[in-house]
């Protein structure tokens, strides 16, 4: 799908074993809707090519481009193969206006349980979302390397006034 604008999709198809609708928020306007959200991982994957938590941000959640995609999102036949390795993710067929299509399995994303979480995933996840919630930069920047050193922690209050 390099090089191919979003402009240019037609139709998104999510395919999950036993997955005949898709659950969640269509139109999430926040953080805890997008979190709910099959519709906006499908529409703002397709957009940017990848998933970040800068997605969680409220600049991508409206999003235009990632908005108008919202209504391409829909649920296909679950797969028949391979069923026991989907963990959380799913396949997905981007058709665009020309009607050439791409597909992508991730039977477990990033960050999921069966694949673990890097160091890096965590900071970038509190990075994003404690600043939303007013946590200042060098706070964040603080915390995660409490977070890191997090054994060597006396008291939690470290922690917490950093964040309050």
């Amino acid at each position: 799908m390099a090089g191919i604008p979003s402009s240019e999709i037609a139709r998104i198809v999510c395919s999950r074993p036993d997955a005949h609708q898709i659950k969640g928020p269509r139109h999430p306007t926040d953080l805890i809707g997008v979190a709910h959200s099959p519709y906006y991982f499908a529409a703002a994957g397709a957009a940017d090519r990848e998933f970040t938590w800068a997605h969680a941000s409220p600049a991508k959640i409206m999003d235009p481009a990632i908005r108008r995609l919202l209504d391409l999102v829909e649920v296909g036949e679950p797969p028949t193969e391979n069923v026991g390795r989907y963990k959380q993710g799913a396949t997905v067929t981007v058709t665009t206006r020309d009607g050439r299509s791409f597909t992508n399995t991730v039977y477990a994303p990033r960050g999921s349980a069966v694949n673990g979480i890097e160091w890096s995933d965590v900071e970038g996840k509190f990075e994003t979302l404690c600043p939303l919630a007013g946590v200042s930069s060098s706070n964040v920047e603080k915390c995660t390397q409490v977070l890191r050193h997090f054994r060597d922690v006396k008291h939690m209050r470290e922690l917490v006034e950093l964040i309050a």
